[in-house]
């Protein structure tokens, strides 16, 4: 993500305290989730318990897995020694802004530690439902609003832990988790950076059309999350666009992950030098050119311009399910 944009989401963006020492920031709009979710219960002709489970689950709980999903990458990020910088929430989920350089298998550990903060949560949620409902479903069939109200925030809950593991682990759409497990576990296999992203930038190619068909399903369908869907792919789209061209370029040195393994290429070479920010000659680019894709500087320690890579997008199209189940059009029995 370029230095402008990132500093433009900054300045749309407050600061919202710290946690593990770690400054969060929540973006201006981001409460528009929420009143999204329960504008659009109430127009769907659904009762004042409805538009409240809606704006429930969607504002307030919703936003603390989103932040927990990312302390799990700090945290992960921390332990092999990499600075974090802060942690943005914004409509679109969550952006844990994480310096410096990584290896293929700290890459791996860091990305998936994100995805793997749903379980425990999937673990308290289940046991909250069996104690309110007497057993552990994901179905709102046979509930009623009035009197099961928290066990369906259980349930929705619930639904939106199991889809943000599942999306952020099996959709291979740069930079979701998924992707960058990928690209790690290529270049573990000796697959030249390269080659590695251009088969990210393929599979992403793949994710955004899947993505693109759940957004004309939602208009067809009617459903509120169609423009969220096609936020979404628009955003995970630039992203994309960005890599391709950063390869195209000779600018994958500006990414941790890939400026690592061109490291050790270089090493190998006996060349050496090093990539980073301070080290871009390794890769023959351009100063100039490494700034334009590069974040900030990869030293540890607090950066003084914007980290050099974000790890962890949560909550895409979990945010989209979550505002589905918070309705629940067909399997609610309204009273």
């Amino acid at each position: 993500m370029p230095e402008g944009e990132v500093r433009g989401m900054e300045y749309l963006s407050v600061p919202c305290g710290s946690i593990m020492g770690i400054p969060i920031r929540l973006h201006v709009f981001l409460p528009l989730v929420a009143l999204l979710a329960g504008i659009s219960t109430m127009l769907a002709g659904h009762p004042w318990q409805s538009v409240i489970l809606a704006v429930v689950v969607a504002g307030p709980l919703l936003l603390i897995t989103v932040l927990l999903h990312e302390l799990g990458h700090v945290w992960a990020a921390k332990r092999v020694g990499c600075s974090a910088d802060h942690i943005l929430l914004w409509p679109l989920g969550g952006l844990a802004f994480i310096g410096g350089s990584v290896k293929p298998k700290e890459q791996i550990f860091i990305s998936g530690s994100g995805p793997a903060t749903h379980v425990p949560m999937l673990g308290l949620w289940a046991a909250v439902l069996a104690l309110l409902h007497g057993s552990v479903t994901l179905s709102t069939q046979g509930l009623w609003i009035d009197q099961d109200f928290g066990s369906l925030v259980c349930i929705a809950m619930l639904n939106t832990n199991l889809a943000m593991l599942l999306f952020n682990l099996l959709v291979p759409c740069f930079p979701l988790d998924c992707s960058r497990i990928l690209a790690s576990l290529l270049l573990l296999q000796g697959m030249e950076p390269s080659t590695a992203a251009k088969v990210i930038v393929a599979c992403s190619v793949l994710a955004l059309l899947a993505v693109l068909a759940i957004s004309a399903w939602s208009v067809i369908s009617h459903h509120s999350s169609s423009s969220l869907n096609l936020l979404v792919a628009i955003w995970l789209g630039a992203q994309t666009w960005r890599l391709h061209q950063a390869r195209v370029h000779g600018q994958l040195a500006s990414d941790p992950l890939f400026a690592a393994a061109m490291a050790g290429q270089a090493a190998n070479t006996g060349s050496g030098q090093t990539i980073g920010s301070a080290g871009a000659a390794a890769a023959g680019i351009p100063a100039s050119r490494f700034r334009s894709f590069q974040e900030g500087p990869t030293a540890m320690g607090k950066p003084a311009h914007p980290p050099s890579g974000q790890v962890g997008l949560a909550a895409t199209l979990a945010l989209a399910i979550a505002l589905w189940v918070a309705r629940a059009d067909h399997s609610l029995n309204d009273s």
